[in-house]
């Protein structure tokens, strides 16, 4: 009866998800404790009856004298079963400090890309690991102590890419009948009776306390999860329709999304666009709720050029009525540099091309193809403070004043070229030339090309 109802169990959670493939490999993470080997027994048997291969894999984690041979107990008994079995090992203690990280989440980590370079190899569709319903009821209420979003109330997903969890309606009391009844073997980790830790303190405290109050607490908890889950999938949903609409390019770089759109969503909603904007761009990026809100104050604000960087990787700006994220290390400003007739240069992402020529007559002055009455070298340099300009038919300006009004978005206005000559302003990329050094019509002076590279 204890085996109909663990299969029945692990067979309805698997249609409902999808979980197990017609044909290939499933590959089981194995510690050689009582819920993964419960896990590999019943992929074997359901290989079996579905045609799927199920292979093995264990990590020595090295924190523990006993973990090698534990290792070594996974593999002979996978021998013994005619079962193919992987064996990872890693120095978590030593990576742990050289990281600056807990051992907890160091060992998760080393096991983690284990097994997915273990699947990658073998060419594995699903990596099974053998998180329980206990688990999952634990991870609820670790999330509820520190606090949590609808996301973190879900708890531990049944699937998430190839990690699938077979086991997760099923009861660390279940297991351990299954495996009685069908005398399989286990070790047992002593580290898991150690309150010190807080899963096991809410493992071994907590948990009998509620149990007391409610019998049936691990079924309440897993209707409760998958209501969370049914909710935040939803919110998701309508967040990808919104941020499906982010333009690629605008303003030479990133996403750009407009920022009183993002303003005027439901909190529950802005959050979650926020992330998967920021996710479109570097699909490792996890913003803390702190990151999110700082985001959504820029939207919110009137300062037409805020900015925000997260980390190393990503910078969000508000560039006028728009969020823009971008990534990567951005140039600042340039050196200045001489530019000759029949030369090109580069600046950021343009490229200045200098040539004697005859001035022709008409609208010769545009902002990429301008004239300049010029007998020679030419100083291309960054804007200085009460730098100034006249444009054809306009009023004398500073050049701050004119980028301002042009809104060139600030982090763009320290790369734009400002041409001198003999110490004086005589043109602006993207502009054109001063009044002062127009040329006439027919008259030989220098030619200016500015292209987009």
């Amino acid at each position: 009866m204890v085996t109909v109802t663990v299969t029945a169990t692990v067979r309805a959670l698997s249609r409902e998800y999808g979980m197990f493939p017609k044909e290939g490999t499933v590959l089981a993470a194995v510690s050689g404790g009582a819920d993964s080997m419960c896990l590999l027994h019943l992929l074997r048997a359901e290989g079996k009856r579905q045609g799927f291969r199920v292979e093995a894999a264990t990590f020595d984690h090295q924190i523990r004298e006993q973990s090698a041979g534990e290792t070594e107990f996974v593999r002979l008994w996978c021998r013994e079963h005619g079962i193919c079995c992987h064996v990872g090992r890693g120095n978590v203690p030593r990576w742990a400090q050289e990281h600056g990280t807990g051992l907890e989440e160091a060992a998760r980590t080393l096991r983690y890309a284990f097994l997915q370079d273990t699947a990658q190899t073998i060419g594995a569709q699903k990596i099974a690991t053998a998180h329980n319903a206990d688990d999952n009821a634990e991870t609820l209420l670790l999330h509820l102590i520190r606090g949590s979003g609808l996301n973190g109330l879900g708890g531990i997903p049944p699937v998430r890419g190839k990690l699938i969890r077979p086991l997760l309606t099923t009861s660390r009391a279940e297991i351990e009948r299954y495996l009685e009844r069908w005398n399989i073997p286990h070790v047992e980790d002593e580290s898991n009776q150690d309150v010190a830790y807080s899963r096991n303190y809410v493992r071994h405290e907590v948990l009998p306390l509620l149990r007391a109050k409610n019998p049936n607490l691990l079924e309440t908890l897993s209707r409760s999860m998958a209501g969370f889950r049914q909710d935040s999938d939803c919110l998701e949903r309508q967040a990808a329709a919104i941020a499906a609409k982010a333009k690629a390019g605008q303003h030479g770089q990133g996403l750009s999304f407009p920022a009183a759109e993002l303003a005027g969503l439901h909190e529950a909603l802005s959050n979650r666009v926020v992330q998967q904007l920021a996710q479109q761009l570097d699909s490792e990026t996890v913003l803390s709720s702190a990151h999110r809100q700082s985001i959504l104050k820029l939207c919110q604000g009137n300062s037409p050029s805020a900015q925000l960087r997260l980390g190393e990787r990503m910078t969000v700006r508000r560039v006028y009525d728009d969020l823009v994220f971008s990534t990567g290390q951005e140039t600042r400003t340039f050196l200045p540099l001489t530019l000759a007739p029949g030369e090109r240069v580069q600046v950021g992402s343009r490229e200045i091309a200098c040539q004697w020529a005859i001035c022709p007559g008409g609208k010769f002055n545009q902002p990429d193809e301008f004239y300049l009455r010029a007998d020679g070298m030419l100083t291309l340099r960054p804007r200085r403070t009460g730098d100034c300009i006249t444009l054809p038919q306009r009023n004398r300006k500073t050049v701050k004043k004119l980028l301002m009004d042009s809104k060139i978005p600030r982090h763009k206005r320290e790369m734009i070229a400002v041409f001198e000559l003999d110490g004086q302003l005589a043109g602006l990329d993207g502009f054109g030339a001063d009044t002062a050094f127009l040329p006439k019509a027919g008259e030989r002076c220098l030619k200016i090309n500015v292209n987009n590279i």
